[in-house]
């Protein structure tokens, strides 16, 4: 059995041990007794005290401490664990980085039973069971590890309490283009060691670069076109083309053409060209296969698409979507005009990826072993009970216990009516 909160057990204990201090301390009025010389005694009252520490009245203090600690277990909250049920969660790479899907499908069927299957690229969402996994497609989007492990603890963190433990294995050849700065920072958050399947990897294309000059519509102040200009200088005729307002149907046409990508930045939530929530709220970094930029950026939610950059929480910061022969990027990261972080070196690493060509460059070479065996951890199964949401989490038999306490409540009350009233 475990607890959801284990200090209510210590302070339902203390509570406890003060009610029983507190019954010792009992006042007790004397007996009157007729005296043969009452005669003498003058017509006064007289009080007296006395104080005993005889246990008395037993079953008033047994219901009290009843009740406190019916009350300390049902904050407590208790969980009953799984009897040592097991529960296999598989993430299935269907990345461009696989070099043949039916080899990865060979790899699941040989585990033999899963909870569930999530098949990723840039995006892992949803599952599906095993014989269903047989017929998952590969894409040529650039995979994620990062997504793939923060949808296995999302998933397992549902997992019902008759299983107790969740075995995760990841099929895929965690090439080095789905690894991220954000990979071992969500690992860390899977209490448990992961079993990693290698798949034989596709080869790798890097002749792919980002053009050294871009198009780029912007206000003449604007700070990442300033900080493009940094990196080679712009170009009108450029085949990427970088807009940080509103989208023209010249735009959407434009980038349509094959080798043609469209980054769509806006400068402003007004410029977003996709439905943007009401609230923006700030992330203290972005990351992308090219680079890394710790700083507090306003967030401005982007559509789902194959993910381009990533916040240090794992959503989607930029995303691409196919169009025609070339593609379109949005990018929901906003930049404050007086800031000069565009002008810095880690910022020019970073937009890097975001002008690549359509797909990005193909870097599929399998990650070393140190940080496979870093990925891979070490120690026992991951406890369910270490995923939950506790803050959102009730045990079933907290309003059970709730209620009991409130019965011994109330017979507490009657038992010290009936006890004062005593003669």
């Amino acid at each position: 059995m475990t607890w959801l909160v284990p200090s209510a057990l210590a302070i339902a204990g203390v509570a406890a041990a003060i009610a029983v201090a507190l019954h010792f301390i009992a006042r007790s009025r004397p007996l009157a007794e007729p005296l043969p010389t009452a005669r003498f005694i003058p017509r006064t009252p007289v009080h007296a005290r006395s104080r005993s520490m005889a246990l008395t009245d037993l079953l008033l203090l047994a219901v009290r401490i009843a009740a406190l600690l019916a009350i300390g277990l049902a904050v407590a909250a208790p969980s009953v664990g799984g009897r040592g049920r097991v529960a296999r969660i598989v993430l299935l790479d269907r990345s461009r980085a696989v070099a043949n899907m039916a080899e990865a499908h060979d790899s699941v069927r040989a585990l033999g039973s899963a909870a569930v299957v999530i098949p990723f690229d840039s995006m892992a969402a949803g599952g599906s069971t095993l014989r269903a996994a047989a017929n998952v497609a590969g894409t040529q989007a650039r995979g994620s590890v990062s997504a793939a492990l923060a949808r296995a603890i999302r998933f397992a963190a549902t997992l019902p309490a008759s299983i107790d433990s969740a075995e995760l294995d990841l099929v895929s050849p965690v090439a080095q283009e789905e690894l991220d700065a954000a990979t071992m920072h969500i690992r860390g958050a899977w209490p448990g060691r992961i079993r990693v399947i290698p798949v034989r990897a596709a080869a790798s294309d890097t002749s792919r670069a980002a053009p050294s000059r871009v198009a780029v519509r912007a206000d003449s102040n604007d700070a990442v076109a300033a900080g493009l200009a940094l990196m080679g200088g712009t170009d009108a005729n450029g085949s990427v083309r970088v807009v940080r307002d509103k989208l023209t149907s010249d735009d959407s046409t434009w980038a349509t053409t094959a080798g043609h990508v469209l980054v769509h930045w806006p400068a402003s939530a007004a410029f977003a060209d996709w439905p943007a929530r009401s609230t923006i709220d700030a992330v203290g970094g972005i990351t992308s296969s090219t680079g890394t930029v710790v700083a507090r950026f306003p967030r401005l939610w982007v559509l789902q698409g194959h993910a381009v950059a990533r916040w240090s929480d794992g959503a989607e910061a930029a995303v691409e979507r196919t169009t025609g022969a070339g593609c379109i990027r949005d990018v929901g990261i906003l930049i404050d005009e007086a800031s000069d972080i565009t002008l810095h070196a880690p910022f020019r690493a970073f937009v890097s990826a975001l002008l690549e060509p359509c797909g990005g460059v193909r870097v599929t070479t399998p990650a070393s072993a140190a940080t496979l065996a870093a990925l891979a951890g070490s120690g026992p199964l991951a406890a369910t009970a270490a995923l939950e949401d506790r803050s959102a989490t009730m045990s079933r038999w907290t309003p059970w216990l709730f209620a009991l306490g409130a019965l011994l409540l109330i017979v507490e009350l009657a038992l010290r009516r009936s006890v004062s009233r005593a003669p």
